[in-house]
């Protein structure tokens, strides 16, 4: 998979979950899969996959981390 695949795919799920405000959270994308640090518990966190690629969930991260600073 291309980097720009992965770009569309991480900002996708992003939009998806609502994380574009640049404070509640964001959506990072590896190898793997997605990582998704958001700063609360998260009612949606039952979305496991991704266009076929896993999704790992972080909550309660600090603001800094949940901003990506």
């Amino acid at each position: 998979m291309t980097d720009d695949y992965m770009k569309t795919q991480r900002e996708a799920l992003a939009q998806h979950l609502r994380l574009t405000d640049g404070k509640s959270g964001y959506v990072k994308a590896t190898a793997e899969g997605f990582q998704v640090y958001v700063r609360k518990k998260w009612p949606g966190k039952q979305i496991t996959s991704w266009d076929g690629m896993p999704v790992e969930w972080h909550e309660n991260v600090g603001t800094h981390k949940a901003a990506n600073r």
